[in-house]
């Protein structure tokens, strides 16, 4: 009896002492953990009700705390990286809601035509090119702009062939909606004064001839297109990697991208390389089909590769006269666009899709167009009961005054891009008039009517950087400063409306809100830095602010202090 008592006895103790442990590490697993970097010392601007704060930790490849430094400083251990960030701004990664990846890697790899203002430079940086062509290859560029010329007129062919006769030469405008190509490529496409346009798409001729001059619009640029060899894997490797480059240097953490369905498994390489360093979310042509885009949403969802939305084309460029108008472009009584659909081809196109679950992201430009597409998402909501589709339209560029409310309505983003704004301006009212002009670009109408916007570049299209594009949403002047009052300047927005557009908006409107967008605990731990505080500084001074810090995943994949 009294050796059992004393075996009970040990075995309270004994109980007690696993208890006491467990309670010890029970505590021990209460307290906060140390985390693996803490930002301080700087204008962080959240994205959320905290406003700014001055500190920020992160663990892993999320946020775990954003507030004020003595409490951040709390979760510090031995091995954290500690970044002081002496005042500086951060805020989430920007977010390219539009851009075409592949296209813009590959044009850092050609002819650069981006602000050429007489057919001499034109001439000498296509001629630049002819000695880089291996036999048998295409001289291929973009970004020229008939409207930097001083005469505004057109190019051809004519200077093209003088040049290079024997290489076939294919040059993108700007907006990508026409192209100019040399006599040897109209060959090559068996192109000739006889072929007819092709459906939503125009052959320019010449007046007197009949003869092509050299400039393909819309769906006529693919009777030549379809002649340029396609890059093979390696080059278009190649082109990712410098795009990704630039993504880093100006603090791009995700894109929303236009290429095609075959580049999921690049950019999945790159990510298995640990490589990839930007979110990208993937709009795929409508054209891919349905069946097979049911297979790659599935397939693809990953925090860094996943399927996005189908794209389609309601129009062309405004440049290009090729968007749909309701009313004829000035000086040209007949030409009111090139639509790319009807309106009955429209509705059953976006009815299909929505009811299969797949949100549409469509390119709008003209006032017709957009109007178009909402009717479009209107008729699917009639016809399938309306559900969180988060349908967009790309560029939302001229509207008509009634059309603004509809986005909020439906529940359309309008997924739109700055800069076009003060690029387009010092040529727009001569195409369509000031008055069609009230409602182009117009952001501030449509956040006050409730709608959601993000924001984009469209690069190769227009500049990459996201200061620029904040500052054009900010001011509505081009970078010289003009005009100084501001294109309709009643459209401008507030530095801080323009952050969460190129944060918070595009997020939203890809179904990501509840990972990106905003710096609090859970979310993505995806930042940049910022040396000016572009909440306080002048709006020009937008323009020289650099990035210090890019980190993506917990990870600084840029960094520019010493």
């Amino acid at each position: 009896m009294e050796r059992g008592v004393k075996m009970f006895n040990q075995i309270i103790k004994f109980s007690g002492v696993i208890m006491l442990v467990l309670s010890v590490l029970s505590n021990c697993s209460k307290r906060d953990p140390s985390v693996d970097m803490i930002l301080k010392n700087g204008v962080i601007f959240t994205g959320t009700d905290k406003g700014v704060v001055n500190a920020l930790a992160v663990s892993g490849d999320k946020i775990f705390a954003a507030g004020e430094l003595q409490d951040i400083l709390k979760l510090k251990g031995p091995e954290t990286e500690i970044i002081d960030l002496k005042g500086r701004f951060a805020c989430a990664g920007f977010n390219d809601a539009h851009l075409h990846l592949l296209s813009g890697g590959l044009s850092m790899m050609e002819v650069d035509l981006t602000g050429v203002t007489s057919l001499r430079d034109f001439r000498r940086r296509v001629a630049n090119q002819i000695r880089k062509t291996k036999p048998g290859g295409w001289i291929l560029g973009r970004g020229w702009d008939q409207n930097l010329f001083k005469d505004k007129k057109w190019p051809t062919k004519r200077f093209l062939d003088a040049v290079a006769p024997d290489i076939p030469i294919y040059l993108r405008r700007i907006c990508g909606h026409a192209v100019l190509v040399n006599s040897k490529a109209l060959r090559i496409a068996h192109i000739s004064k006889d072929t007819p346009d092709p459906p939503g798409g125009e052959i320019v001729r010449d007046v007197k001839t009949g003869e092509p001059t050299g400039v393909l619009k819309e769906s006529a640029m693919e009777l030549v297109s379809q002649y340029i060899p396609e890059p093979d894997r390696e080059h278009k490797t190649e082109a990712v990697k410098l795009a990704l480059k630039e993504f880093r240097r100006l603090g791009i953490t995700s894109v929303q991208e236009n290429t095609s369905a075959e580049m999921f498994e690049i950019y999945k390489s790159l990510e298995k390389s640990d490589d990839l360093t930007c979110r990208i979310t993937e709009m795929v042509p409508v054209e891919t089909g349905f069946d097979r885009c049911e297979k790659l949403r599935k397939k693809y969802n990953s925090p860094y590769v996943r399927f996005g939305l189908l794209k389609a084309f309601a129009d062309g460029s405004l440049g290009a006269r090729s968007a749909a108008m309701f009313e004829p472009y000035l000086g040209s009584p007949v030409t009111t666009g090139l639509p790319q659909y009807t309106q009955d081809e429209l509705n059953t196109l976006v009815a299909e899709a929505d009811r299969r679950g797949f949100q549409m992201g469509i390119h709008a430009i003209g006032t017709k167009a957009n109007n178009m597409v909402l009717n479009a998402y209107e008729y699917a909501q009639k016809i399938n009961g309306k559900r969180d589709s988060r349908h967009r339209i790309e560029h939302a560029q001229v509207l008509i005054k009634d059309d603004i409310t509809r986005f909020r309505e439906l529940s359309v983003i309008a997924s739109m891009q700055p800069f076009h704004c003060i690029d387009d301006m010092h040529w727009a009212e001569k195409f369509i008039g000031k008055r069609r002009c009230r409602y182009a670009y117009a952001w501030n109408s449509l956040r006050q009517s409730g709608a959601a916007i993000a924001f984009g570049t469209d690069w190769p299209v227009a500049p990459l950087n996201p200061l620029v594009s904040i500052y054009a949403a900010v001011t509505r002047r081009d970078t010289t400063g003009f005009p100084p009052e501001g294109w309709f300047p009643e459209e401008r927005l507030s530095v801080h409306e323009a952050i969460l557009n190129y944060t918070t908006g595009p997020a939203f409107a890809e179904f990501m809100e509840d990972k990106k967008g905003v710096l609090k605990k859970g979310m993505f731990a995806d930042i940049v830095v910022l040396d000016k505080n572009i909440l306080k500084v002048a709006p020009e001074e937008i323009l020289t602010a650099k990035v210090v810090y890019t980190i993506v995943g917990g990870k600084i994949v840029y960094k520019s202090v010493k």
